[in-house]
């Protein structure tokens, strides 16, 4: 065989290989729920961290002194 032909045999084996791995990690996707609430609440908060830490940051004591 000639070795060109080896590395590609063995190139197009390792791309079917990840098709097919794409392939299973769709189809186990396809079936787990969609739960936009879940999202929502996810979503809020990280809003609310983010505006607590905001808020927070506010009362810390300045790290930096003037010279």
């Amino acid at each position: 065989m000639d070795p060109n032909m080896y590395l590609y045999e063995k190139a197009r084996e390792a791309h079917d290989q990840d098709l097919q791995r794409e392939m299973a990690e769709n189809r186990l996707l396809a079936h787990l729920p969609r739960h936009r609430l879940s999202r929502h609440v996810a979503g809020s908060l990280g809003v609310l961290r983010l505006q607590l830490g905001a808020r927070l940051k506010q009362f810390e004591p300045s790290t930096y002194r003037a010279r």
